[in-house]
C-alpha cells in the first residue's frame, strides 16, 4: 500500500510538464542478534604496582578467551591518585585503578565463561561491576536492512511514478531521490510488553526492534507522445 505524502503538485504550463514531489517511507521489523553489556573493574589502595598487575591479569585472561577481540572491545586502564583534605592541606591515600571492557555476545554461555575464567585470575581486593544484558541489532544487520530498505524504497517510487502515470495520463518517472537520515532503531514496544509478561525475569529481554528509511522523492511528468 503506497504511503507516501505528496508534498507538491507543480504544473509547469510553458513546457507542459508537472513535477509532483512525495515523501516515502519504508520499514523493516529486525530480530536482536546480539547481547551487548559492559564489564568494570575497580581497585584502591596506596601500592600502584600491585594494582596495575591486579588489572593486567584480569586484561590476559580477557585477551585469553578473546584473542581476536571478536567479542569485547576495550581493556585500556586508568589509574590516578586520590587525595583527601583536612585543614587546607591535601593528604594523599593512595591510588585508584579503573577498567572497562563493552562486550557483545551471540549467545549467553560465553559471556559466562568469560565471567567464570575472569574469577578465576581476581584479586579480592578487585571489585567487579556487569552491566545489565540487553539483547540488541548488531551493527552488521542494521547496515545490511539501510541497504535492502533503500532498494526497497526506489522499488516504490517507480511504482509510484507508474500510478503517477495512470492517474494523470501521463509519463511520469523518477527524477531525483534525496535520503534522509538514518533514523535508530526503535523497539517495537507493544510486542516488547507481552514478551515482558511471559519472560524469564533471569533471562535478558529479546524484542523485535523496527528498522526505517525516509526519502523526499521528485517525480517529472511530461505529455505522452502519440
Amino acid at each position: 500500500m503506497y504511503k507516501g505524502v505528496i508534498a507538491a503538485l507543480v504544473p509547469i504550463l510553458a513546457s507542459a510538464q508537472m513535477s509532483i514531489t512525495t515523501t516515502e517511507q519504508v520499514e523493516t521489523v529486525l530480530k536482536p542478534d546480539v547481547l551487548r553489556g559492559s564489564l568494570g573493574f575497580e581497585e584502591q589502595g596506596k601500592n600502584e604496582k600491585l594494582i596495575k598487575e591486579h588489572l593486567n591479569a584480569i586484561i590476559v585472561q580477557v585477551k585469553k578467551q578473546d584473542p581476536e577481540a571478536k567479542m569485547c572491545q576495550g581493556g585500556g586502564y586508568y589509574l590516578s591518585p586520590q587525595y583527601s583534605y583536612k585543614d587546607q592541606k591535601r593528604e594523599f591515600t593512595g591510588y585508584a585503578g579503573t577498567l572497562n571492557f563493552g562486550c557483545e555476545f551471540k549467545e549467553i554461555e560465553p559471556y559466562n565463561a568469560l565471567l567464570a575464567a575472569i574469577d578465576k585470575v581476581s584479586a579480592p581486593s578487585v571489585r567487579k561491576n556487569e552491566g545489565a544484558l540487553v539483547w540488541d541489532v548488531s551493527n552488521a544487520q542494521e547496515r545490511s536492512a539501510q541497504g535492502a530498505l533503500r532498494l526497497e524504497l526506489l522499488r516504490k517510487a517507480q511504482e509510484q511514478a507508474g500510478a503517477f502515470s495512470t492517474e494523470t495520463g501521463m509519463a511520469c518517472t523518477v527524477s531525483a531521490v534525496r535520503f534522509g537520515g538514518v533514523p535508530p532503531v526503535i523497539p517495537m514496544m507493544a510486542k516488547g510488553m507481552m514478551m515482558r509478561e511471559s519472560a524469564d525475569t533471569q533471562s535478558p529481554i529479546r524484542q523485535d526492534k523496527e528498522s526505517t528509511l525516509d526519502a523526499t522523492v521528485e517525480y517529472s511528468c511530461t505529455p505522452r507522445i502519440p
